[in-house]
């Protein structure tokens, strides 16, 4: 099949669902208006409508993930289909658009992220300098005194005015008179940089002017809350974190924790800018970073909307199969490696909230718990659950009384024609016109009622 086509869709027709595994596919409308809807009313994609010269289905293809929501024609529109690999080439060719792009994802992440902070019931009232004292003190009190060491210093070279200066100032000497303060930093090789194990390579909440891809070992994203560290993600080689210091001025939103001998090589947006032409492979490596980052971002505030306990923990027992990437029609057994304490966690349940859904989980009979492992026997069997306790929640989806099985509804078949791209289109595409290229607004509703 052609890497570039031209399809019609009729005003109603489906131009891919919501779930979808096949996602190779990238869409750029080239006249008329799409939809974009998810079949959970209370979370708004975000951007819900896209017009001409609006590109769509980019974030799944480009992480290759099922598709987040469901795109529906709202009028008559014609739409020019890239695959994958053709869309990565034209935009390697532009670098303007590139980085538009990549500011449009940077956007999207920041405004989920934000959603997925007012849901945690910690409102970002406090300001940067007082959230950077407060990780420093916590390391301080678990005593990871290189850790913080390594966020007071980087306080009191930030605010050196700042109320909580004198306090720092105590610590760091208390720290450094008992010898116990790692004071290594990172070694310079070259134009790589080298971290020994567990040391942190910047704080959530600091300045930062650098992504950087790892050139060997691996890297701990986490996040402090309530006086406990999160742990996001591990990153191995190959790649890609701090990525959005080169298209915002805002700061880190997480911290990042050498695992193991680890050498990194720093990019700042001067530099990138050096390096595209030369090796344009790494705009790829970026939009997979990132995209990667907005979808597992996207399925937790997802989960994190439900009410009810037992949805929640049926939620994201699926959205980790989704992250595992496994098929959720497969029907063969899945090893996860987390227990029902790290489920709990994992969705911001205690158990005394939760002591009915927690015994139905563990009378489910397609799930096994085993020493900090959950199996599940048939993933299509664990979804079809997932999806009828979502019915019974709060999210607006019709449940009929009494009914005891879940329902799917499956839009109609797309009506569309397919034609070749005509010259203009060929022209238009390969000349990627930055104007063509329209950012979403930023305005983001969502319902928590």
């Amino acid at each position: 099949m052609s890497d570039l086509r031209k399809n019609s869709f009729k005003r109603g027709a489906y131009i891919f669902v919501e779930g979808d595994e096949d996602v190779d596919d990238i869409y750029l409308i080239e006249s008329g208006e799409v939809e974009l809807k998810s079949v959970y009313e209370k979370i708004h994609p975000y951007r819900s409508i896209a017009g001409e010269g609006e590109i769509i289905g980019f974030i799944s293809s480009l992480c290759n993930r099922p598709r987040l929501q469901s795109a529906i024609a709202r009028r008559d529109t014609e739409i020019l289909t890239f695959k994958k690999p053709k869309f990565i080439e034209l935009v390697q060719k532009n670098r303007d658009i590139a980085f538009k792009i990549i500011r449009t994802f940077a956007n999207e992440l920041r405004a989920y992220d934000d959603m997925m902070l007012s849901l945690s019931g910690d409102p970002d009232i406090l300001s940067d300098d007082v959230r950077l004292f407060t990780i420093g003190m916590y390391y301080y009190r678990i005593e990871n005194h290189a850790h913080a060491s390594y966020v007071l210093n980087r306080y009191l070279q930030l605010y050196p005015a700042s109320e909580n200066g004198e306090t720092a100032r105590k610590v760091l000497s208390e720290i450094k008179n008992s010898g116990r303060q790692d004071s290594s930093g990172h070694i310079q090789e070259g134009v790589y940089r080298v971290y020994s194990d567990k040391q942190m390579i910047f704080c959530e909440h600091e300045p930062g002017d650098d992504l950087f891809i790892i050139k060997e070992g691996k890297v701990k994203i986490v996040k402090v809350r309530d006086e406990t560290e999160i742990m996001l993600s591990v990153l191995k080689t190959g790649d890609i974190f701090g990525e959005l210091a080169i298209v915002s001025d805002k700061p880190r939103n997480a911290s990042a924790i050498s695992w193991g001998k680890t050498t990194l090589l720093p990019i700042n947006k001067d530099t990138l800018k050096v390096i595209l032409p030369r090796s344009p492979n790494i705009i790829h490596t970026i939009f997979m970073a990132i995209s990667q980052r907005i979808w597992f971002t996207s399925i937790q505030l997802e989960s994190k909307l439900y009410k009810k306990p037992i949805t929640r923990l049926y939620a994201s027992v699926e959205n980790r199969l989704r992250e595992e990437r496994i098929s959720l029609k497969s029907t063969k057994p899945v090893s996860l490696n987390f227990g029902i304490d790290e489920l709990l966690k994992m969705t911001g349940i205690t158990p005394a909230t939760a002591a009915d859904a927690i015994d139905s989980l563990l009378k489910d009979p397609n799930l096994n718990f085993n020493f900090g492992q959950i199996t599940v026997e048939a993933p299509c069997n664990l979804s079809a659950k997932a999806k009828y306790y979502r019915s019974r929640d709060h999210l607006g989806i019709a449940e009929e009384e009494g009914k005891t099985e879940a329902t799917e509804y499956t839009p109609p078949a797309p009506e569309e024609m397919e034609t070749a791209p005509s010259a203009q289109a060929e022209e238009r595409i390969l000349g990627l016109d930055i104007d063509d290229l329209r950012i979403p607004s930023d305005d983001i509703p969502i319902d928590l009622d």
